[in-house]
């Protein structure tokens, strides 16, 4: 048994050296009989999806009686949305009720630095003043209008509102939207309302002025109609703008101050504010209006001014702001204290920290001075006093 189990092994060694004695020959392997290599591949771009255009619709309340006479209506108003800097693609005839409308397709973004449309917001200033007699409410509008036009911000209208039993008034106009930079905007249409006329007649009428109106401002308008308001009638101006994702940023706010003067009549403080609006304007702050405000028993004012929004990363700067200055020293006399804030005064003046307002406060033996100045953005003055006393 152990004699046969010794010839195997020695049997299958033997066959195995013979097999490997053989000599390797690469011409006798066949290209076929050599297994492939799968080679090794770069990482590629995994799939991606291209953004999506979004295409929106323009739709129209107006309508023609016969189909023929949409399609030249339509192909008008495409025109009117390239001018005003949309991109069209084209519209179709629709019947609406018992006539005929159109609708068209457009591009509802623009990219950045597009000219049209602008970025602008129609923003209406309210002084919240109420007056008794309705001519002295018509004078204090057509000032406000005036301020703003001198600041070149366009007026759309102007109108006086019932305030109780008394008169008020309101100014309609437009201001620049900083919108944050960004690659496109989103194109947006709104409607204007404005006028107040008896008859529907006069209303169609004073269209074209509106419309030259939003033109002299370099805003497109689309289309202008009459639309009842009220018992009476308005103009009604569809327009378009651009606008971003974030909130409306406009170039400028309404600030207001309050004077430290008071007066026993009310007369008194109404001459005193109108007194007061040119040292504003000097002062870089341009006034809106000035409105008379009782004080105890007496009366004072308070002046509205514009203020440039400077927009940073960190948030709003004003480009002009209203600081209070406390003289530190104090006087036995008023009249001591008054002649020191008249110099006081003169010089902030020549350092082009425009005065606004002063006064004198405290008693005998002991009387002190404040004075209120407009300091402009970046503008190196006193340290501002921290609260009124």
């Amino acid at each position: 048994m152990l004699k046969k189990l010794i010839l195997a092994v020695f049997s299958v060694l033997a066959l195995s050296a013979a097999s490997f004695s053989q000599s390797f020959d690469l011409d006798a392997f066949a290209l076929k009989d050599i297994p492939a290599i799968k080679p090794a591949a770069p990482h590629g771009p995994g799939p991606v999806n291209p953004p999506g255009v979004t295409i929106a619709s323009y739709a129209t309340d107006e309508t023609v009686t016969f189909e023929s006479q949409a399609k030249p209506a339509m192909d008008a108003r495409i025109a009117v949305l390239k001018a005003a800097g949309i991109t069209t693609l084209g519209g179709r005839v629709v019947p609406l009720g018992n006539d005929y409308s159109y609708v068209i397709d457009y591009l509802p973004t623009v990219k950045a630095g597009a000219a049209l449309p602008p970025a602008v917001l129609v923003e209406t200033y309210k002084n919240g003043a109420s007056y008794w007699r309705e001519a002295d409410a018509t004078e204090a509008m057509k000032a406000c209008a005036a301020n703003f036009r001198a600041v070149k911000l366009p007026v759309l209208g102007s109108y006086l509102y019932d305030a109780g039993s008394d008169n008020a008034f309101a100014v309609d106009y437009l201001v620049n939207n900083a919108l944050r930079p960004a690659p496109e905007y989103d194109v947006k249409f709104q409607n204007y309302t404005g006028g107040k006329f008896t008859f529907e007649s006069e209303a169609v009428k004073n269209i074209p002025a509106y419309l030259a109106l939003f033109k002299a401002a370099g805003v497109p308008a689309i289309r202008g109609k009459a639309v009842p308001q009220g018992n009476d009638y308005a103009v009604m101006v569809e327009y378009v703008v651009k606008t971003g994702k974030s909130g409306a940023r406009p170039q400028y706010s309404v600030a207001r101050y309050d004077s430290r003067q008071v007066f026993s009549f009310d007369s008194e403080a109404l001459k005193a504010s109108k007194e007061a609006l040119p040292g504003f304007a000097k002062a870089g702050a341009p006034p809106l209006s000035a409105v008379v405000r009782p004080e105890g028993n007496n009366f004072s004012y308070s002046v509205d001014f514009l203020v440039g929004n400077l927009y940073q990363p960190g948030g709003v700067i004003p480009s002009v702001a209203v600081e209070t200055y406390q003289a530190p020293e104090t006087y036995t006399f008023d009249t001591e204290a008054k002649k020191a804030m008249a110099e006081k005064a003169a010089a902030f003046n020549a350092a082009g920290l425009g005065v606004i307002g002063s006064a004198v406060t405290g008693s005998l033996g002991s009387f002190t001075y404040v004075i209120d100045y407009v300091a402009k953005a970046g503008q190196n003055g006193p340290a501002p006093y921290g609260g009124r006393p």
